[in-house]
């Protein structure tokens, strides 16, 4: 099969290298002689078309000169096809930021419906007469999901490769159906989600068999090929992969050609076939430099030279391993800093997009209180005038309505402390938690980074030995203490990106929450916050979540304020004597706060329970009126429940309490699915 392949090779590749560009040249004098407008617009997609992967800085070149055709004639649906093809350039170039700058862009485009009524523009490359406008939004989806590839961002590459299948299955076409289901077999096979990775990648195959667009069948094959062997299936995996590579070649597709290459290398270097690892590894460094070397991607320069540094070492050519392993330690070096770069400019972008959008928001919020302002000075001033007109008859009246008028401004002062009182304490209370929570990873991080320096330095005195045995062993604990670092990071992650969650503004807007992950995450907080203020506090926790809820549509950030209200107050009561202080030295009394969802019908139970002292009958109709409160002068403001009364029942919800004195209190949330 190889020396096939090696024919193939030898007499395919010039006939077809001489045909693209005798094509090529004649789209580039079409174009110079040719408008502004939608001929010009489909020559210079063309013409990207051909140089899509087989070189990079031509293709990107070629994408400018669309995106200005399209910004001359106002034609946006155009444009933000434009942008995505250079975003995905930039993105396949390591230059983050600068694509996620381009996808912004035209995520901006193609979601504002009132581009549909641009004139019809042939924007697809295979001919698409539906609406330009879905077309385009489904293109920014998938360039947007190859971003986060790159960035390392696996949940959301899904999600926007989920979301542009979708809207290419919705408006019915087919290429975005097979480039979806593709990319999809790919990102289940980077989880190991093994049969999932399979049923994408089959469908991706079954819709390209019904397709004239095969310019990534060989793609497909060959992420088929991948599935197979994570499978153990070496011999279906090599199969795919010869297929593949016929139609690579093909297509001129040098950045799969470089990948498929890649796997035959790595898989006759494990078989121990001298003259096939080192004739693969020759093929991909020399496919890998037409295309020029891309930081953190799988055909950089870097990874070129190790492989023929393994390949030469297992010929015996030591001088020319040797000479190749040290340009791949050079290149590695080289391209990870750039790859640091990269990522630091796209981390940068963001943060500075989220702190843009906060302050979007706050001036949004500035000027609804504005308004509000406003209008409360019109009706002061409205009042004032019926004050002067009414003043003649009565004297006491203008006197009573003064004194009303003051307390009315003195209660709405107060009003405003105590909820800002309210809220700092909720505030409090959960970042002391996060503090804690945020500790404990980021003390494995600092522990596995000593670790892997020693081992560094140490693999760098075997080296020097020569005895690579040991240096092979001590690069897989690397490895694995690299992993553990990784995963250690996106814990710390995770935990400061729900800290920004909860400090954001509420939108109001509802959205898919899971709420058991919900429930678990405040409780754990709140807990760690009250200990982080009091070390002798301490409380059993029993939870009951129930599995079949699911995620239901919630405004995430008030009910979260809901659930963490509900907790700090079954915290600071179960301690608690029935007459009230704590309960000292009573050690068979042990303060325990249990935590509860259910399903029951079309409606999900939130139940909050504690055994401290309980509620006394006579004010329990009472607890959810503003300002009332049980804690002692000082320690409550008495909006808590209150607010998170009218939180619920905004939400088309309930919030009831049943207690007994002496055994306890539980608050029940009822929300609709």
């Amino acid at each position: 099969m190889k020396y096939i392949l090696k024919i193939i090779v030898f007499i395919w590749l010039p006939l077809l290298s001489h045909t693209q560009q005798a094509n090529t040249d004649s789209l580039r004098n079409a174009l110079k002689k040719t408008a502004d407008g939608p001929a010009r617009y489909r020559i210079s997609r063309d013409i990207y078309s051909v140089y899509e992967e087989s070189n990079r800085d031509s293709a990107l070149y070629y994408a400018d000169q669309g995106l200005l055709i399209a910004q001359r004639s106002h034609q946006k649906n155009a444009e933000a096809m434009s942008l995505s093809n250079k975003a995905y350039q930039l993105t396949q170039l390591g230059r983050f930021a600068d694509a996620l700058q381009c996808l912004q862009q035209a995520f901006i485009i193609a979601e504002d419906p009132r581009t549909e009524k641009d004139p019809y523009w042939d924007v697809s490359t295979l001919g698409f007469k539906g609406n330009n406008r879905l077309l385009a939004l489904s293109y920014a989806h998938h360039m947007f999901a190859i971003l986060m590839f790159r960035t390392e961002n696996t949940e959301q590459q899904i999600f926007h490769f989920k979301e542009a299948g979708r809207i290419g299955t919705e408006i019915g076409y087919l290429p975005r159906m097979i480039l979806a289901n593709m990319n999809l077999g790919q990102s289940y096979l980077l989880i190991n989600k093994l049969d999932s990775a399979l049923l994408y990648e089959n469908e991706a195959s079954r819709l390209q068999s019904k397709s004239p667009f095969e310019k990534y069948a060989g793609h497909i094959r060959m992420s088929l090929g991948d599935i197979y062997a994570a499978m153990g299936e070496q011999s279906l995996a090599l199969q795919h992969y010869y297929s593949g590579l016929a139609s690579v070649i093909k297509w001129n597709n040098q950045g799969v050609r470089s990948r498929i290459f890649l796997r035959l290398s790595k898989y006759h270097l494990a078989s121990g076939n001298k003259d096939s690892a080192l004739y693969y590894s020759t093929q991909n460094l020399a496919a890998i430099q037409s295309m020029g070397a891309v930081a953190g991607s799988e055909t950089n320069i870097g990874i070129g030279y190790e492989y023929m540094y393994l390949s030469y070492q297992l010929n015996q050519r030591f001088d020319s391993a040797y000479k190749y392993q040290s340009l791949a330690m050079t290149a590695k070096d080289s391209l990870n800093k750039v790859k640091i770069r990269n990522i630091t400019d796209f981390q940068n972008l963001t943060f500075r997009e989220q702190i843009r959008l906060r302050e979007v928001e706050k001036e949004r919020t500035a000027y609804q209180n504005k308004i509000r302002t406003y209008l409360l000075l019109g009706g002061i001033a409205l009042l004032l005038l019926f004050a002067l007109f009414f003043y003649r008859n009565t004297r006491q009246k203008h006197k009573a309505k003064i004194k009303i008028e003051k307390a009315y401004d003195d209660l709405k002062a107060t009003q405003q402390q105590l909820i800002q009182s309210e809220k700092m304490a909720s505030l409090g209370e959960l970042t002391a938690g996060i503090a804690h929570e945020i500790q404990n990873p980021l003390n494995f991080i600092n522990n596995f980074s000593e670790v892997n320096k020693e081992l560094l330095i140490e693999m760098n005195d075997e080296i020097e030995k020569g005895n690579y045995t040991e240096v092979k062993a001590i690069a897989k604990d690397v490895t694995d203490n690299q992993g553990k670092i990784n995963h250690h990071g996106k814990r710390a992650d995770a935990i400061v990106k729900g800290m920004l969650q909860h400090s954001r503004a509420g939108s109001g807007q509802k959205e898919p929450t899971d709420i058991n992950a919900l429930c678990d995450e405040y409780l754990r907080l709140a807990y760690h916050g009250l200990r982080a203020k009091d070390k002798t506090f301490n409380a059993k926790i029993e939870t009951d979540f129930d599995g079949s809820i699911g995620k239901i549509n919630v405004v995430t950030q008030d009910i979260g304020r809901v659930v963490l209200n509900l907790i700090t107050n079954a915290f600071y009561a179960a301690p608690l004597s029935p007459k009230g202080g704590f309960r000292g030295s009573d050690y068979s009394h042990e303060p325990t706060v249990w935590v509860s969802t259910k399903k029951e019908g079309n409606k999900i139970i939130i139940t909050v329970r504690d055994n401290g002292p309980g509620i006394p009958a006579n004010i329990l109709d009472k607890i959810f009126q503003p300002f009332f409160t049980t804690k002692p002068t000082g320690q409550g403001t008495g909006l808590g429940l209150s607010l998170s009364y009218d939180i619920i029942k905004a939400h088309g919800g309930k919030l009831k309490v049943e207690s007994k004195e002496g055994e306890g209190s539980e608050f029940i949330i009822q929300l609709p699915v």
